[in-house]
C-alpha cells in the first residue's frame, strides 16, 4: 500500500525529491514512467476520455477473469486510466472502497473517518483507508504527518514505512518522513511497533527515530502545535529536517552552503508568515538567507 501512495503522489505531481528517489527504486517504476511519457501524447481535443475509460474498464474486467499469469497487467492498466484522464483524479474512484486524501504543500487537510475518528494531515502528507468493514478493520496508511483523534472501538492501526502505531481510542501525532519517525501521545495509551519491538507510550510521552538513533522524550503540550497553532515546533531535531518542514509549509526550495544540516535544532517557526519563519530558523544559528527567486532561498553562514 505504501507503494500505491507514492505512485499517487507522483501522479498528482506532489512527490518530494527524496520520495521520488524511493519510488525509483521499485522495479515497476520504469513501466510507470513509460506510461507517463506516453500519456503526454494525448493532445487531440476530439479524444473521448469517458468512452476510452469505459473501454479500459471493460478490458480490466475481462483480464480479471483470465489466468493468474497475466493478472500483473491490471495495476498498469489502472495507472494508465489515471494518466488518460489528465493525471487529476485519485485512485479511490477506480478502486471502489479505497479512499485517499492528500494535503498539498503549504496546506493541511481534515479527514472524518467512518467511525467519527478525525485526522488532520500536515503539508505534503497522504492518508489512505478502506471504508468496507471499517468497524472490524480500522487501519490507515500514512505518508507524512498527521494528528489523530481516535474514537473508542476495535484496534486502530496507523501503518507507515518505518513502524505501525496501534491504539483503541486516544489522541496522538505520527510523523513519518524519510529517515525520520516520531510518535507523540497526548491522551490514552499508544503502542508503537518498530523493527520487531513494541514500545508503549502514555500521555505526554514521545518516541523518535532519526536515522539510526532512537530517542524517547516528554511533552507538556495537549496537541501538536502545527495542528492547533499553525506553528512547527522541534526539539533536538537535525537542522536538515527543520528545513524540509519549512519547504513543505511554504512550497519553496531551500539550498544551503557550508552549513551543518546534522546539527540539532530546538525551536519553532510560524506556518503563516514566511519572513518571520525564516528569521526564526536562521537567526539562532547566525545564518543569512538570500531569496534567489520566488521558488528558492539560499542559506549561508554570516
Amino acid at each position: 500500500m505504501q507503494k500505491e501512495l507514492l505512485i499517487q503522489k507522483w501522479l498528482d505531481g506532489e512527490l518530494t525529491n527524496t520520495e521520488l528517489e524511493v519510488l525509483q527504486k521499485f522495479p515497476e517504476y520504469a513501466s510507470y514512467k513509460k506510461l507517463s511519457d506516453a500519456a503526454t501524447l494525448f493532445k487531440d481535443t476530439s479524444y473521448d476520455v469517458e468512452a476510452e475509460l469505459s473501454k479500459l474498464n471493460s478490458v480490466i474486467d475481462q483480464k480479471r477473469k483470465e489466468k493468474a499469469k497475466i493478472q500483473w497487467l491490471r495495476p498498469l492498466m489502472r495507472v494508465a486510466a489515471v494518466l488518460i484522464i489528465g493525471l487529476a483524479v485519485y485512485f479511490s474512484p477506480i478502486y471502489g472502497d479505497e479512499t485517499t486524501v492528500n494535503a498539498l504543500a503549504s496546506n493541511t487537510a481534515s479527514v472524518a473517518l467512518p467511525d467519527n475518528s478525525s485526522v488532520k494531515l500536515n503539508a505534503e502528507s497522504s492518508l489512505k483507508y478502506t471504508k468496507k468493514n471499517w468497524s472490524d478493520n480500522r487501519e490507515v496508511n500514512l505518508v507524512g504527518e498527521a494528528y489523530f483523534k481516535v474514537a473508542k472501538g476495535s484496534q486502530f492501526d496507523v501503518v507507515t514505512w518505518l513502524g505501525t502505531v496501534s491504539v483503541l481510542g486516544t489522541q496522538f501525532n505520527v510523523k513519518q518522513r524519510v529517515n525520520y519517525f516520531e510518535v507523540t501521545c497526548y491522551e490514552g495509551l499508544v503502542s508503537v511497533s518498530f523493527k520487531g519491538k513494541e514500545i508503549k507510550l502514555s500521555a505526554g510521552k514521545s518516541f523518535k527515530v532519526v536515522g539510526n538513533n532512537i530517542v524517547e522524550g516528554d511533552t507538556n503540550d495537549n496537541a501538536p502545535s502545527w495542528a492547533v497553532k499553525n506553528i512547527s515546533s522541534f526539539k533536538s531535531v537535525p537542522y536538515g529536517e527543520v528545513l524540509k518542514e519549512f519547504e513543505r509549509q511554504y512550497g519553496i526550495a531551500v539550498e544551503t552552503t557550508n552549513i551543518d544540516t546534522e546539527q540539532l535544532f530546538t525551536g519553532s517557526f510560524t506556518n503563516t508568515d514566511k519572513e518571520l519563519a525564516l528569521q526564526s530558523i536562521t537567526l539562532p544559528l547566525q545564518l543569512k538567507y538570500n531569496k534567489e527567486n520566488s521558488e528558492k532561498i539560499i542559506l549561508t553562514k554570516e
